[in-house]
């Protein structure tokens, strides 16, 4: 019987880099054998325990399922991730992924970021020409609080930086930027970008800071959340 995986696994904040890392190399889930009633009688307490740990886990993690939809979300992530090949003095295009709740919008996207993170490593090694580990996904989550200076500390956040909780928010961005570009970040994904308070305060500087990003940041920026058109973010000047 395959031995189930580590436990760790179910364990994971996506917004730092080693469990994205986790989550990224983690071996695909196989199936366990269907076993017929007999057959299940005659297995030990502690195979039991075991077989029935991997049935729970196959049927918590089903997915994702490659229907048409995804397939065409995926292809359209990849055609602009791979025409983002500009120097860095130039805007890269950026990218919104927006849908009701419930459909699978955060599963979707990091089904495609391991698949990014791994064409990737697989391409240009673990390891930067410098030394620096290389990150092609930096992946934060945002929550209703989220200001311009907690934006630079979710980011810094993820690489574990030691300055994530100490100087003003322009500080912390230029640490983010430094991190971004020692690490040859390609992709920066903002999820739940709907829990912003776009009409308060935080919301206008947190817009103003994507800006930014865009334009200073050698990555796609990808963001994922509901209701993104209303708030102006699909609109063609947002980021020029």
């Amino acid at each position: 019987m395959t031995d189930p995986l580590p436990l760790g696994l179910g364990n994971l904040a996506l917004s730092r880099k080693e469990d994205f890392k986790e989550f990224a190399n983690a071996p695909r889930r196989e199936q366990p054998s269907l076993l017929t009633r007999a057959e299940l009688k005659a297995l030990t307490t502690e195979s039991r325990a075991v077989y029935d740990r991997l049935r729970r886990e196959w049927h918590a993690n089903l997915g994702p399922i490659r229907t048409q939809q995804l397939a065409y979300l995926h292809e359209n992530l990849w055609d602009i991730v791979d025409s983002n090949q500009q120097d860095g003095d130039k805007a890269k295009g950026a990218v919104a992924v927006d849908a009701f709740p419930g459909l699978g919008k955060t599963t979707s996207v990091l089904a495609f970021l391991r698949e990014f993170h791994h064409r990737e490593i697989a391409e240009n090694g673990e390891f930067t020409a410098q030394g620096h580990e290389r990150l092609p996904v930096c992946r934060v989550g945002l929550t209703g609080n989220t200001g311009m200076k907690d934006l630079n500390r979710a980011i810094l956040e993820f690489f574990g930086h030691a300055g994530r909780n100490r100087g003003t928010a322009a500080q912390m961005g230029q640490r983010a930027l430094d991190c971004v570009l020692s690490c040859e970040v390609r992709v920066l994904a903002l999820d739940d970008l709907h829990f912003l308070k776009w009409r308060n305060t935080s919301g206008i500087e947190v817009s103003n800071h994507l800006k930014w990003i865009a334009n200073e940041f050698p990555v796609t920026l990808l963001m994922i959340g509901v209701g993104l058109a209303e708030k102006g973010l699909l609109r063609r000047n947002y980021f020029w």
